[in-house]
């Protein structure tokens, strides 16, 4: 073991003890006098300085952790918590904003603070959750005005210590915002943000979800677009570590960079490129824990190879650990710090040891020109995977409370295909950011992988005990397990591994390169037209309930392909993950899109939509909102030139082969009503044999009037009004409508008390077969005009 690495150790473990037993700064002081002295007084005692050395490394380390605290005085913001009255905050927003489906995490820095008429400067940190609209950005100087508190502790997870280790200690939820000033940031860092917005709406437009989202996790650390569903099924097959930069997209940056450092400057000069590449992307991806260690340890490779003198890994671990905790200790706490530190020292110390004991146990099953390739094989797909698996097990089982039985097997089919996404995912967002179309090519070849990534994790994760639920994990055991782990490491080590000596093996390569990209072109091409196949267009009408929450959206296919959307629901993240999973790869465009009243749980989906597809033609009802969402909307709607069409009772849209769709509602009766529900859009779409009727939220004033009126509500699957809430599905209404099925699109545990009792009892005596997406998930219809094909997720 190295200086170096016995250092970092001491350093490191003197911040957990100060951590663990609050040391004061003083007790610390005098804790190192002796230390001190030693070093000083037995200079020609090299175990004496040694040991001083250590023991000043660890009184360094809990020093540096007692000078990282703030103090919390007047001039604190956090000194401000959880008083009685509102505060009115100015500040400057000093990160990219954490945007969510309903809210926004705002970083401000405190500049000033007015309590009543009294106004004083303050500094800090302050986490302020915005609503979702109007959007704030990077550089925005506000006023925030609300309550101050302290981060909340749950029973299973620490708020407060989780913002601490970002120095925040304060935050206001539901505050009152006004915009003073933009573009006070760092123009450097702005210019960061500004290409990393523009590269992932790049990718949204390339690409379809969740597939987008993933490939915007894996290249610029952006994990927020992933839906929640998606995300715990990459939790439960132990790969959520693919979504987060680590020091495999670290590996590659430095490798491009190296390599077109070498064609520009020369072999000389191209580290400092790579150096300076590798700083720009930790940067750019928001430099967390994991990616700034991984960043640490690929500049000091790189340093070198520069000097000539590649080192030890344990020292280039150890030193990013030191830089880390120099910078900010509280990391050490950090789950993702955590869990990169492990897999990486899993690498270094684990690997050999299991290399040379397989090479060992090949050598005596197979013959030996089979050895290389059975050692080259497993080395590159098992051995490293393994070594991390079994290194990070026990603390995930600490932190998360359960173990994925599936992990290995689930890493072992999509590690392979992570170096190409990255990089040809890479190159189809750099090519789209100067032409979209050539983006698109790239993107349908990056979608292969990112595909097979989605896929082998959602079969994984479904099978029979996939994931063992462990509960409480105490910490005691947590330390005995990696003691033993420790010992047989070390036992393995002493056995005779060694790194040095140890054969290594590399697969052999099929052909020229020039034959590996032809092959590999033609089998790629061949593979995107074959599953191209099942998207084109049927013949059939395609009628989906998308299982968007509470809230409705429906996709409607032609039998030639066009498609209709009907509302978004309240989540852009769900709307575009069930449009990903029913709409070809390929396709970017939808030919009619309605949204048939301003309330949330319609709208709130669309507003991203026309970021991400071409439309057509917009469709809306005769009344608008004053919400902030609906000006997004609007917005949206005039930045892409789009003027929407109103519907009014009467109007049609045609298809062609026979398909109509009639708008019903609104109409003269609905003129006097101030209610934006019986405003809406209400549509019968006619195929044949076959009608659905769409009738938004209307309410039982509108059903009668609709009734009275004689409209043409009979159907033959109706679409639950007002999400199966009392309010609506009238006697009347139900009998004019007499469908055989009723689809109520709605949330599950909803806080509206969808569907009623009373309504589903009223169904059931009409004898209505009644389908809910809360229970059966996404629900499509499909029907040539005479039958009707149903099929349900769940």
């Amino acid at each position: 073991m190295t200086p170096l690495t016995l250092l970092g150790i001491f350093w490191l473990a003197g911040i957990v003890l100060a951590r663990w037993f609050t040391l004061p700064w003083p007790v610390v002081v005098i804790a190192g006098l002796p230390a001190l002295a030693g070093l000083f007084l037995y200079r020609h005692i090299s175990r004496v300085q040694t040991g001083a050395m250590l023991v000043l490394a660890l009184v360094a380390g809990a020093f540096r952790l007692n000078f990282f605290q703030p103090t919390f005085d007047h001039s604190y913001i956090a000194f401000y918590n959880d008083k009685d009255t509102p505060v009115t905050i100015t500040g400057v927003v000093i990160d990219e904003p954490d945007v969510r489906d309903y809210y926004l995490n705002l970083r401000l820095q405190a500049e000033t603070i007015e309590q009543g008429e009294v106004i004083q400067p303050v500094e800090g940190l302050v986490l302020v959750r915005a609503p979702r609209h109007p959007e704030y950005f990077y550089g925005d100087r506000l006023t925030v005005t609300g309550k101050m508190e302290t981060p909340p502790v749950f029973k299973d997870f620490s708020y407060k210590d989780y913002l601490a280790r970002f120095g925040i200690h304060s935050m206001i939820r539901r505050p009152y915002i006004e915009r003073l000033e933009s573009n006070q940031g760092n123009p450097i860092w702005t210019i960061l943000l500004t290409f990393k917005a523009r590269a992932s709406q790049t990718i949204n437009r390339i690409l379809s979800e969740p597939y987008a989202s993933l490939l915007n996790g894996i290249l610029l650390g952006i994990e927020t677009g992933i839906p929640r569903d998606l995300y715990e099924q990459f939790n439960r097959t132990g790969t959520s570590h693919v979504i987060v930069i680590s020091g495999s997209n670290i590996a590659v940056v430095a490798g491009i960079f190296l390599l077109l450092g070498q064609r520009i400057l020369g072999k000389r000069f191209a580290p400092p490129i790579a150096i300076i590449g590798i700083i720009i992307y930790t940067f750019l991806v928001g430099a967390d824990a994991a990616v700034s260690r991984a960043a640490v340890m690929g500049i000091v490779w790189v340093l070198a190879i520069w000097v000539g003198r590649p080192g030890l890994a344990l020292n280039s671990f150890f030193f990013s650990a030191i830089v880390l905790t120099l910078i900010n200790p509280l990391i050490l706490w950090d789950v993702g710090f955590q869990l990169s530190f492990m897999a990486t020292l899993g690498l270094i110390v684990l690997v050999p040891p299991l290399e040379h004991n397989t090479f060992g146990l090949l050598q005596r099953w197979l013959r030996t020109d089979q050895v290389g390739l059975a050692m080259a094989l497993l080395s590159e797909l098992l051995i490293i995977t393994l070594a991390a698996q079994i290194i990070t097990g026990p603390l995930i089982v600490y932190h998360f409370g359960r173990f994925s039985l599936v992990s290995l097997l689930s890493n072992l089919l999509i590690l392979p295909v992570q170096p190409p996404i990255m990089i040809v995912g890479g190159l189809a967002t750099l090519a789209g950011l100067l032409w979209q179309p050539l983006g698109q090519l790239l993107g349908w070849l990056v979608w292969l992988p990112l595909a097979w990534t989605v896929r082998v994790v959602e079969l994984t994760a479904s099978l029979p005990f996939a994931s063992l639920d462990f509960g409480s994990f105490p910490f005691w055991l947590l330390a005995l397990l990696y003691a033993a782990l420790a010992a047989g490491i070390w036992w393995a080590n002493q056995s005779g591994a060694d790194d040095s000596t140890s054969p290594h093996f590399r697969l052999p390569q099929l052909g020229t390169a020039k034959t590996r990209v032809w092959l590999g072109g033609i089998g790629v091409i061949t593979l995107l037209i074959w599953l191209a196949v099942p998207g084109l267009p049927d013949g059939r009408l395609h009628v989906a309930f998308l299982d968007v929450g509470q809230g409705d959206a429906i996709l409607i296919t032609m039998p030639d392909g066009r498609q209709m959307l009907v509302d978004g629901g309240p989540s852009t993240t769900q709307l575009h993950w069930r449009l990903g999973q029913k709409m070809p790869f390929w396709d970017r465009s939808l030919d009619v899109v309605v949204n048939t009243h301003p309330d949330a749980d319609h709208l709130g989906g669309l507003v991203s939509l026309l970021d991400r597809y071409r439309v057509d033609q917009v469709l809306v009802a005769d009344v608008t909102a004053n919400s902030e969402l609906y000006q997004a909307w609007q917005n949206q709607l005039t930045q892409e030139h789009l003027n929407p069409t109103i519907g009014w009772a009467g109007m049609q849209l045609s298809f062609g082969n026979g398909i109509t769709v009639t708008v019903l509602n609104p109409g003269p009766a609905t003129g006097g009503m101030d209610e934006a529900n019986n405003h809406s859009v209400v549509l019968r779409l006619q195929y044949g044999e076959i009608s659905f009727l769409l009738p938004g939220d209307i309410k039982s004033l509108v059903e009668r009037e609709l009734v009275l009126a004689e409209a043409p509500l009979a159907a033959t699957v109706l679409k639950s009004p007002h999400h199966g809430s009392q309010t609506s599905s009238t006697e009347a209404f139900l009998a004019a409508v007499h469908p055989q099925i009723v689809v109520i699109s709605v949330g599950e545990d909803n806080g509206f008390g969808h569907p009623s009792s009373e309504v589903l009892e009223r169904y059931a005596e009409l004898g209505f077969i009644v389908l809910r997406t809360d229970e059966r998930g996404t629900i499509e219809f499909s029907t040539d005009g005479e039958k009707l094909w149903i099929e349900t997720v769940r």
